[in-house]
C-alpha cells in the first residue's frame, strides 16, 4: 500500500485517471483548482509536480510550487499552442515540458522523475500488458470530439504497438499496407468524409501479434466511443452557442477571447476587438414584430460572418448586442497593418448591413437598417476580455452619439479614424 503519493497533477479529472493508468493506481494525487493543489505542496512531500498548460499566471504558479517543493521535478504537459509559453521556463522554475498526448519514452521520464519503477515485462507478452482495452476505453473517455478520439487512439496504439501510426483518409492508404483500425465513414470527424484508417507511418513496418491483439479489441469497442464522441460534441456545441443567431454565446465568448489572449502572448498577435449594435432596434421589434426582430439578428449573424475570416470569433453578447475577435491565427508579418485591417473589415460589414434588403422589413428595407460599433485593441486597450469589451462600449458610445451608422476606434475622435 502506498501512504503517499508520489505525483502531485494539477489537472482535470480524466487526465488525473490517465495518470492513473499510466503511473500506478494511489502514485497520483490530482487536483483540479491550483489553490488545493498549493495547499497539498505546503504539507506533504512529493517526488515530482506535474501542471497543465496554458493556464494564467503559469510563471508565477510555477515559482510558488519551487518554494514549496524544491527538491521535487516540476514539469509541465501542454497543448501543442503553449509550447511558447512554456519554453522560456525551462532551467528556471520548471525542469522540463511534454506535447500532450505524452508519448511512450515521455511517461517513461514521468515516471523515473516521480521514482517509480519501470514494470518489468514477459517475453513474448509484447507491450500490450502496460495497456489493456480497459485502460484504452479510459484514455479515450476524455475525447470530447472524434477528431480528439483520432488523436487518442493513435497514441495508445502507438504506445502498444511499439511504432508510429497515423491516420489517413482511405483512398490514400497505400497498396499492399494492412491498417491497424479503421474509423467508418459514419464516425469520422467530417461527416460525409471518406473511412479513416490507422496505418504505421512507414511502409513494411508491421505491429506485432500482441498489438494486433488490443487493435481488434478496440475495434471493437470503437462504435460505441464514437458514438460518445459525437455526443459530446454535439452537447458542447449546443453549450457553446447561442439557440437564436447562431452565433457564440456570451460565456464562450470571454472565454475563447481569455484563451487567445493567453496562448498567442508570446507571439505579439494583432487581436481587436468590435462591439456592435444595431441602431434602433427596438422600433423594429415594435414596429414589425418579434418573430421580425428574431430574423433580422439571424441575417445580420451571417452577413457578419461573411466578412470575417474563418478563424474569427462571432458571437452574439445579448439582445441586439454582438462582439467580434479579429485576431491573427498564424504569426505576424512585416507589412500587416492593425488595427486597420480590423477596422476595414468592420466598416465593409457596416456598409453590407446598411444595403442589405431584409425580407421582414418589407419591400423598402434596404437602406433602412444600421449598425455601430466600437473597437478595441490589444493590449493597447486592455489585457482580458473584460478590459477590451469596456474600452469598445466607449467607443460604441461614440459612435451612437456622432450620429450612429458608424464604427468607431477607441481613442481617436471621429475625423482620425483609420
Amino acid at each position: 500500500m502506498i501512504a503517499q503519493p508520489e505525483v502531485l497533477l494539477l489537472a482535470d479529472n480524466a487526465l488525473g485517471g490517465e495518470f492513473e493508468v499510466r503511473l500506478g493506481a494511489g502514485r497520483v494525487l490530482c487536483r483540479t483548482d491550483p489553490y488545493d493543489a498549493l495547499a497539498e505542496l505546503s504539507h506533504g512531500r512529493f517526488r515530482a509536480v506535474v501542471l497543465t498548460a496554458p493556464r494564467p499566471d503559469l510563471a508565477a504558479l510555477c515559482r510558488a510550487c519551487r518554494r514549496l517543493q524544491a527538491a521535487a521535478a516540476l514539469l509541465a504537459v501542454c497543448d501543442p499552442v503553449a509550447e511558447p509559453e512554456l519554453r522560456p521556463l525551462v532551467g528556471r522554475s520548471l525542469d522540463d515540458y511534454f506535447i500532450y498526448p505524452p508519448t511512450q519514452s515521455d511517461w517513461q521520464v514521468l515516471r523515473r522523475s516521480a521514482g517509480i519503477e519501470e514494470q518489468p515485462t514477459t517475453p513474448g507478452a509484447g507491450v500490450s500488458a502496460a495497456l489493456s482495452p480497459g485502460e484504452v476505453a479510459q484514455l479515450v473517455a476524455a475525447a470530447r470530439t472524434t477528431a480528439a478520439l483520432e488523436v487518442h487512439l493513435a497514441a495508445a496504439l502507438s504506445d502498444a504497438a511499439g511504432l508510429r501510426l497515423v491516420w489517413v483518409d482511405e483512398p490514400s492508404v497505400p497498396i499492399g499496407v494492412q491498417p491497424v483500425l479503421r474509423l467508418p465513414a459514419s464516425a469520422v470527424a467530417k461527416p460525409g468524409g471518406p473511412a479513416r484508417l490507422l496505418i504505421p507511418q512507414f511502409p513494411g513496418r508491421q505491429i506485432g501479434p500482441a498489438a494486433e491483439g488490443l487493435a481488434r479489441d478496440v475495434q471493437r469497442c470503437l462504435p460505441a466511443l464514437a458514438e460518445s464522441a459525437r455526443r459530446t460534441e454535439s452537447l458542447h456545441q449546443l453549450a457553446i452557442t447561442d439557440h437564436l443567431t447562431g452565433a457564440y454565446n456570451r460565456r464562450y465568448f470571454y472565454f475563447v477571447t481569455d484563451q487567445i489572449l493567453l496562448r498567442t502572448r508570446q507571439r505579439r498577435p494583432h487581436v481587436t476587438l468590435l462591439l456592435f449594435d444595431i441602431d434602433n432596434f427596438k422600433r423594429y421589434n415594435d414596429t414589425y414584430g418579434h418573430a421580425a426582430g428574431d430574423e433580422i439578428l439571424r441575417q445580420t449573424t451571417q452577413l457578419m460572418k461573411r466578412v470575417t475570416r474563418e478563424h474569427d470569433v462571432v458571437a452574439r453578447i445579448g439582445g441586439d448586442e454582438f462582439a467580434v475577435l479579429f485576431w491573427d491565427a498564424e504569426p505576424r508579418r512585416p507589412d500587416s497593418r492593425p488595427p486597420e485591417t480590423a477596422f476595414a473589415l468592420a466598416d465593409r460589414f457596416r456598409r453590407i448591413v446598411h444595403n442589405h434588403a431584409f425580407p421582414s422589413l418589407g419591400p423598402d428595407a434596404q437602406g433602412v437598417l444600421t449598425i455601430s460599433g466600437g473597437l478595441a485593441t490589444f493590449p493597447t486597450d486592455g489585457r482580458t476580455c473584460r478590459e477590451l469589451l469596456r474600452r469598445a462600449d466607449r467607443a460604441l458610445k461614440e459612435a451612437k452619439l456622432s450620429g450612429k451608422d458608424s464604427i468607431h476606434l477607441v481613442g481617436r475622435p471621429p475625423g482620425q479614424q483609420p
